[in-house]
């Protein structure tokens, strides 16, 4: 302690590694920590070696007697006791998630499932869990047009969906898990008992039968890909009967919950109030038609699942932006949307679909960002399988380009490609197809959907790097960046990038820009959060592409710099104060402010991202953090 304060007394910067590797850390010098081989090591030819990182967690604890939780501070044990805990990692090393070994798009009709034994429902949850306790498994129902493409999946026994009074047993029982959420989803809670159920009901709903839609849109709605069905009546059929199956979907009786919360109508108004104002804009900042303010309130007057959605969101909102850590309204809102729309997961409806998305947004927003992942595979998986896509038109639309943006920004946190695959967001076409689809439709708000389209595309491309939207130094060049196929797919993202920025409509174009001493960076100002959220979308996607450009690769003419483009993103926040932008700014700031490197600049940087938690609710914290640790 003496030496420290001494160091600190005498203006010793002493170098912070942090979690680097074994090597950095003996040298004293800043690890980037890309495995298995970091930057450093990798440059200087050195053996690279990681230590492994152990974290005690109290909530965690199986092996420790309570009486030990509950001694009081700074009294020492009388007597020691070693407890044999073998058993307890066994049982936790055989947890099964079934989300860790599906990936749909892979599956073709003629491959052959799973043996029964690796996928059986006792897997899913402890036997000795009430939730297991209480239920005779079935086989789930096929639907006739699927019969022919399931004999395998049968196979399986995937169990149904137990009747909704019945589900309270699960909200009490215990869930293993492996997340590491850092807010309401934490290891034990009933948060991440309730999520926890709904993703595996999700899964094995996508797993249990073949699509329920059509992957092409129908021509009825090519015409007016924006506009159709704003006017959605949730009591006729016209929405949704692209196939027999689906001819009912709508129509589905939403069961009497009795342990639903009970919201005085001052409650209910306030939060209604509150999603109308706040939450829904955010969602629609890209759809003319404002669907979620619209639409799904209309939609939720017949389907007691999407109100709780709803009231649920707008409730974890208020909490989040209050900073508030009583979460019982949320939670219990939650709770009551997830029971009543389990039941109606098999119909794959409109209004089940909006439900589950809504829901994601709630996780994304309470969840920890680097969790976003296994919060979103679920519904990942059912937008797949019911086959939207972003030209499907009216709500669906809507909620494809909703979730489209969610998975984006968790592909640019995970450094992974989006977990809808990419070649499924359009018609199926190839890049050059798809981009002439989006320039077909026109209009500024499909042009920011397009931006959101190319940075999927970049990720796809990129997603072999451990830290591809990072500022580590030079990374050492791979077989990947050579290749020839790579450079091809560079030079045409590149050159359709730089097509959306000379095509923008004029909706997409800055109202004012100029520079002032008094600001660190430039003032930009647009008249709509499109335009904000799209520009800022184009400038993460140049910093990218220029920071992974192929080495023998000549971009005529002269690209403006990684620095301009990291200005223009911090400009673009700092001018507009529009919360719709906000959400989703967190990231290309972050990408941005490792391209800062004077007080100034940082220092702005942090204020925003503060002001945009306390104003929005959004949680970025962690990305302040994570710069400032950057930045030493």
């Amino acid at each position: 302690m003496a030496d420290e304060s001494s160091l600190l007394r005498r203006g010793t910067k002493r170098a912070r590694t942090r979690h680097g590797c074994i090597n950095c850390k003996a040298k004293r010098r800043k690890c980037d920590e890309a495995k298995p081989t970091c930057g450093r090591c990798s440059s200087r030819s050195e053996k690279c070696e990681w230590a492994s990182r152990l974290t005690f967690r109290a909530e965690n604890a199986l092996g420790v007697e309570p009486s030990s939780l509950h001694r009081p501070p700074g009294r020492p044990p009388a007597r020691f006791r070693i407890k044999d805990v073998t058993a307890e990692v066994i049982r936790d090393y055989q947890h099964y998630d079934p989300g860790d070994d599906l990936d749909v798009s892979d599956q073709s009709d003629g491959q052959q499932a799973t043996a029964p034994n690796d996928v059986s429902p006792s897997t899913v949850h402890d036997q000795d869990t009430p939730y297991q306790e209480h239920f005779n498994w079935q086989h789930n129902p096929t639907f006739p047009a699927a019969e022919p493409n399931l004999t395998s999946l049968r196979s399986t026994d995937y169990v149904p969906l137990p009747a909704p009074g019945d589900l309270e047993s699960i909200w009490h029982s215990p869930v293993a898990t492996t997340y590491l959420d850092d807010s309401v989803f934490l290891p034990g809670s009933a948060y991440l008992d309730a999520h926890s159920t709904f993703r595996n009901h999700l899964i094995q709903e996508v797993r249990s039968n073949v699509p329920t839609r059509q992957a092409t849109p129908d021509p009825t709605r090519i015409e007016h890909v924006w506009g159709v069905n704003a006017d959605y009546n949730p009591d006729t059929e016209s929405h949704i009967t692209e196939i027999p199956t689906r001819i009912n979907a709508v129509e589905e009786q939403t069961p009497t919950n009795p342990s639903a919360p009970q919201l005085s109508p001052e409650e209910e108004f306030a939060l209604w109030k509150n999603w109308f104002d706040e939450v829904a804009p955010w969602i629609d900042k890209f759809d003319p038609e404002r669907h979620f303010r619209h639409t799904l309130p209309v939609i939720a007057r017949s389907h007691d699942h999407l109100r709780y959605s709803i009231l649920a969101l707008s409730a974890r909102q208020i909490e989040r932006k209050n900073n508030s850590k009583h979460t019982e309204r949320s939670l219990s809102l939650y709770q009551t949307a997830i029971q009543l729309v389990l039941p109606q997961l098999h119909t794959r409806s409109t209004p089940v679909i909006a439900s589950c998305v809504v829901l994601c947004v709630l996780e994304m927003l309470s969840s920890s960002a680097k969790a976003w992942h296994q919060h979103l595979d679920g519904c990942a998986h059912l937008l797949e399988a019911v086959g939207i896509n972003g030209f499907s038109g009216g709500v669906d639309q809507a909620l494809f380009w909703c979730f489209a943006r969610m998975d984006v920004c968790g592909g640019l946190i995970a450094s992974s490609k989006t977990l809808i695959p990419v070649e499924h967001w359009a018609d199926g076409m190839d890049l050059d197809g798809d981009v002439e689809r989006f320039r077909v439709d026109g209009g500024y708000n499909v042009h920011a959907c397009e931006a959101v389209y190319l940075i999927a595309q970049i990720l796809d491309l990129l997603a072999f790097h451990s830290n591809l939207a990072g500022r580590v130094g030079a990374t050492p060049p791979t077989c990947a960046d050579t290749d020839e196929a790579y450079t091809a797919r560079w030079t045409r993202l590149w050159s359709h990038v730089s097509a959306w920025y000379a095509a923008r409509p004029a909706e997409m174009l800055p109202i004012s820009c100029f520079s002032t001493s008094e600001s660190p960076f430039p003032k930009i100002l647009y008249s709509n959060p499109a335009a904000m959220s799209g520009n800022q979308l184009h400038h993460t996607a140049c910093i990218l592409l220029l920071r992974h450009k192929p080495s023998g690769v000549i971009v005529t003419p002269k690209p403006n710099s990684i620095f301009w483009h990291a200005r223009q993103i911090c400009g673009i926040s700092i001018s507009n104060d529009d919360h719709a932008a906000w959400t989703n700014a967190i990231q290309p700031l972050w990408i941005a402010g490792q391209w800062m490197s004077h007080e100034s600049e940082q220092k702005a940087i942090l204020q925003l991202l503060e002001k945009i938690e306390k104003q929005s609710g959004w949680s970025t914290k962690w990305r302040a953090e994570d710069l400032k640790e950057f930045w030493g």
